[in-house]
């Protein structure tokens, strides 16, 4: 079992004051075909979630970020070949790449902007030409191999870092989820406020557990008005629960389902 993400209080406070003032409670989930069986997550909501979350979803949904679609229209453009043995033709090809790339591409201009001035930086930054003579030419790497390798390896990453931006990559998918945890943790403080006016519990806003064998789902549940939601496949059960001090036992069953679809993952946070 783990404590809820919106908790007032922190998870070791919690750990240590729940012994205290919390009692063990079973919750037994059956169908019209039996118990559940083990791993059906079960939630113990401490307020009336179904008539607090509506309000805050509807006042953040406008500003949910969207998932970027795939871009299918977009090609990657192919990295330049690293070479393992040297040739004078791979210093050849790399001192005419620029110039190659454009007449390869010269119907995309705005792709031409962005990469062609970046090219230039590499080429700047090292050299237009490889050197003809070399002071080492009978070392391992010469100079020319050496020039090769750099201007290889900058103009990948020029290249790589395109492609990410473009849809070939996961650049998207990483801004869509930073942009997703900002807006989570504005709505979730927002959710926080409205369980505290609502009467929630002020230090545990819900817990999570799992059924086991025979469908048992075990809490350790401070006294008060308990919210139990539950959900299969077919099956949904969300029903309040009185706890007492010495905590108990409540048994759920099929006359006790639904068919609707319940937000679990949204009412605790996700």
């Amino acid at each position: 079992m783990r404590l809820g993400l919106l908790a007032l209080a922190s998870a070791a406070f919690i750990a240590f004051a729940l012994p205290a003032a919390a009692a063990p409670v079973f919750v037994e989930l059956k169908s019209a075909y039996g118990p559940l069986e083990p791993g059906v997550p079960v939630v113990a909501f401490s307020y009336d979630v179904e008539r607090v979350y509506p309000d805050v979803e509807r006042r953040f949904a406008q500003w949910r970020p969207m998932v970027p679609l795939p871009n299918t229209y977009y090609k990657a453009i192919p990295n330049l070949r690293k070479f393992g043995v040297y040739y004078l033709l791979h210093a050849s090809q790399l001192e005419h790449y620029r110039e190659d790339f454009q007449k390869a591409h010269r119907d995309d201009k705005p792709m031409l902007a962005d990469l062609i001035p970046r090219f230039d930086a590499v080429y700047k930054k090292y050299g237009e030409r490889a050197s003809d003579i070399s002071e080492n030419i009978l070392q391992p790497e010469d100079d020319r191999q050496l020039w090769c390798e750099k201007v290889t390896r900058d103009l990948n990453l020029v290249i790589d870092e395109y492609n990410a931006r473009n849809g070939a990559g996961d650049a998207a998918m990483d801004s869509y989820r930073q942009s997703l945890a900002r807006w989570l943790g504005k709505r979730n403080e927002a959710l926080r406020f409205a369980v505290v006016r609502a009467g929630g519990n002020a230090n545990l806003n819900f817990v999570e557990s799992v059924t086991s064998s025979g469908g048992v789902a075990g809490f350790d549940l401070p006294a008060g008005t308990w919210f139990i939601a539950a959900q299969t496949e077919f099956w949904s059960w969300y029903r309040p629960m009185r706890v007492t001090a010495q905590g108990g036992r409540v048994q759920l069953t099929g006359q006790d389902a639904t068919r609707r679809r319940l937000a679990l993952a949204d009412w605790v946070g996700n």
